[in-house]
């Protein structure tokens, strides 16, 4: 069920301008200023998917860590506590998450805790869910990134909808598990991992065009930590969620 645990992403509150005049506040009109804030977010992006990738790496291909991982189920719990006790300390205290270097330990803390439950619960796959898992994440999601920043569509206009829909499949996600632990019936869970999968996609790609401004919602340059978080967690989602189906599709 380790899986099942995915706290969903916070909606347009911190971090966050609408068009206007506060936009102007935030230097988003500098060229400059949006590339150094794009770049950074990439960059601290790119070093936490690193870090979670070698921890993966390191429970699938070392036996005595995957083993020791199966064994320790209430680690997986208290890698998620903490995982929501940071991020909900980021989200809502705005000081934190500019200040540095806090805001940089709070990240790693955050980011070893996402690590250690992407552990578990690829160690509790084979290898090729995993491998392929992995290949159509990073498939999908370098794809996502092209279209955000080609498309003219202003896909954070369409937040709103994303949010609702995701309500509703987090309901739906609840009784897909009662009904596949009750039953043994697996289509209504393998309907939900795919479009949680999809769901996620698409606050991938509403995330990217927030990062890079210019639409009716965008992140100030400020705010380089928590877009980074954002588009980490968006990436991670659609792993387990990817891994999830696959896991599924081949029992």
């Amino acid at each position: 069920m380790a899986t099942n645990l995915v706290p969903w992403p916070a909606g347009g509150n911190a971090g966050y301008s609408e068009q206007g005049l506060i936009k102007q506040d935030y230097g988003f009109s500098d060229k400059t200023i949006r590339a150094g804030f794009i770049r950074k977010v990439f960059t601290l992006v790119t070093i936490m998917l690193a870090v979670v990738t070698g921890m993966v790496a390191l429970a699938l291909l070392h036996k005595p860590t995957n083993d020791y991982v199966k064994s320790s189920p209430n680690l997986y719990g208290a890698s998620y506590f903490t995982f929501l006790i940071v991020y909900i300390m980021l989200i809502c205290c705005e000081s934190l998450r500019r200040r540095s270097p806090h805001n940089l330990i709070c990240v790693a803390i955050l980011t070893l805790a996402i690590g250690y439950m992407t552990m578990m619960i690829t160690a509790m796959s084979d290898v090729q869910s995993v491998l392929m898992a992995l290949v159509i994440t990073t498939g999908c999601c370098a794809g996502i990134i092209v279209f955000s920043r080609q498309t003219e569509h202003d896909l954070t206009s369409w937040m709103g909808i994303v949010c609702i829909f995701g309500l509703f499949l987090s309901f739906f996600g609840i009784i897909a598990i009662i009904v596949s632990v009750t039953t043994g019936a697996r289509w209504m869970y393998l309907v939900y991992a795919g479009l949680a999968s999809l769901l996620f996609m698409a606050y991938l790609a509403i995330d990217i065009q927030m990062i890079i401004g210019g639409k009716k919602y965008e992140i100030s340059p400020e705010d380089y930590v928590f877009a980074s978080i954002q588009m980490f967690l968006d990436i991670v989602y659609i792993f387990w969620m990817v891994l999830s189906f696959l896991r599924h599709c081949r029992r």
